[in-house]
């Protein structure tokens, strides 16, 4: 493919029509490219490939198609009133550190303040998000921000299957810094719980393999809350 000059056209095309299906200040992976052009094109992965994967896409940034916000990452801009569009910073968080669009997997949560304010727990707000990650490792993306969110490392690599346990046991572990623990907070709680089927004997055995007694005497204050008629009735 890479001497035929039709099957470059063809490869770049691919690339930009790939690239406007992105929404304004979305974040562009270079990696996403080149995974999707593999499965349209079966192309080999190697050193030839990339190379061409990047030439296309400094093109389609010097044509205004897409911007480039660091090394492997662009976005799709636009021109305004104010000069060009900027990256989405919450999608970029999302996209580098929350969940893996291309494999349809989760790789991590938001805790803390964050968590408590986005259901309702309480009003506390935060200037720096609390991340958890198996990109724990990955800073690039956010070395720019003038007050990058705190990304930290997960007790056991993070699915879809147990992120919502260990979001809200982290959580549950740090509580006490942002005082809501009264009886509304068991309740909410424990709507939280039923709301998003979070199986309590699971979470119950995550706190006792991965956290402290304090965590454990919290869901022994939800227990008790459970048990009492204004909760249950």
């Amino acid at each position: 493919m890479g001497d035929d000059l039709g099957a470059k056209k063809v490869l770049i095309g691919e690339i930009e029509e790939i690239a406007l299906e992105y929404q304004v200040g979305e974040p562009i992976f270079t990696k996403e490219i080149k995974q999707q052009v593999n499965e349209h094109f079966e192309v080999a992965s190697n050193n030839s490939f990339t190379r061409i994967v990047n030439e296309y896409l400094r093109r389609l940034e010097k044509r205004g198609v897409i911007s480039k916000y660091d090394d492997g990452i662009y976005f799709r801009s636009k021109e305004t009133k104010f000069g060009r569009s900027a990256i989405d910073k919450e999608k970029l968080i999302k996209k580098a550190y929350i969940v893996n669009e291309q494999e349809d997997e989760v790789i991590g949560y938001v805790a803390g303040a964050a968590f408590l304010n986005a259901n309702g727990f309480s009003n506390n707000m935060t200037n720096r998000q609390e991340i958890v990650t198996n990109n724990y490792n990955v800073k690039k993306p956010i070395h720019k921000f003038s007050n990058p969110p705190i990304i930290k490392k997960p007790k056991v690599p993070i699915s879809k299957y147990n992120y919502r346990y260990f979001q809200l046991l982290d959580t549950l572990r740090d509580i006490e810094q942002y005082h809501v623990l009264d009886a509304s907070f068991y309740v909410s709680l424990y709507d939280y719980m039923e709301r998003e089927r979070i199986d309590g004997f699971k979470l119950l055995g995550y706190a006792k393999k991965y956290y402290n007694q304090k965590v454990m005497h919290i869901l022994d204050e939800l227990a008790e809350a459970v048990l009492d008629r204004e909760l249950i009735g």
